[in-house]
């Protein structure tokens, strides 16, 4: 491996704990975090980045730059700066420069235990269109929903998990059903309506609706932003918003077939 190894367009998809010092508190405490983002490295390995995190359930966005330095045997170290605060990982570079394994040894966010996986979009400037995303997709979630309980002042952290299939149409209008656990309670879902837009950059925003088999009355709204990849064989994406609580969720999917056919169980 070498520098000119990761030069190109990449996304991540990360996730972990950080220990958070918190007034009050004699220890610090664990609070859940996942990421989600793309950045630009030169031939040099200096690379500029976006990104939208959620903390605990708080989402923002966050632009960086830092620099990689690639090691002969494909391992590789980086750092960089967000504002006034410095990171580093450790990496590990795969598939013949395609895929990148990373883990932070110096965080924003203080200690933290976390991984992230990084693929290649383009090895120059991306260029995806709605087009892209057509067909049936499966995939799987899984984080945290920070979920307000009446009379408390924190709210509850219920760990969820779920299994989806989904369908897009030309256009990026879909429908999908999920089979999913929120704090070991399983239930099914639909989800009628749903919308994406993709960028140029392949970055793409998910608008959806959502409602319980189980419980009929429990209609949730939501939004994901994804990094698409390999032509829209692959979506990788974050939670930002869902209409009952505070998400930490990353989701996951890939193209079974082109044809675009709303799922069915």
């Amino acid at each position: 491996c070498s520098q000119a190894t990761v030069r190109g367009y990449w996304g991540w998809q990360g996730h972990g704990t950080a220990m958070v010092s918190v007034p009050g508190s004699p220890t610090p405490v664990p609070v859940p975090f996942a990421s989600l983002g793309t950045m630009a490295v030169d031939h040099q390995g200096r690379y500029t980045a976006s990104a939208t995190i959620s903390v605990g359930g708080q989402v923002q966005d966050a632009a960086f730059s830092g620099s990689v330095q690639v090691n002969p045997d494909c391992t590789a170290t980086d750092t960089y700066t967000v504002g006034s605060f410095q990171g580093a990982d450790q990496l590990v570079i795969l598939d013949n420069g395609n895929e990148i394994q990373l883990m932070p040894t110096k965080h924003p966010l203080g200690p933290v235990a976390g991984r992230a996986y990084m693929r290649r979009i383009a090895a120059t400037q991306p260029h995806c269109t709605i087009d892209m995303v057509r067909g049936v997709y499966g995939g799987t979630a899984e984080g945290t929903l920070m979920t307000p309980v009446p009379g408390q002042p924190q709210p509850a952290p219920i760990p969820v998990s779920g299994i989806f299939n989904m369908s897009f149409q030309w256009g990026g209008t879909g429908t999908a059903v999920t089979t999913a656990s929120a704090g070991g309670s399983v239930l099914d879902g639909e989800f009628p309506q749903m919308s994406i837009e993709v960028n140029p950059d392949c970055t793409a925003t998910l608008q959806w609706i959502s409602i319980s088999k189980q419980m009929p009355g429990l209609t949730r709204t939501g939004t994901n932003k994804y990094i698409v990849l390999d032509h829209g064989n692959e979506l990788i994406g974050l939670m930002i918003k869902d209409s009952i609580g505070w998400p930490i969720i990353i989701d996951n999917h890939k193209r079974i077939s082109m044809t675009p056919l709303g799922p069915d169980r």
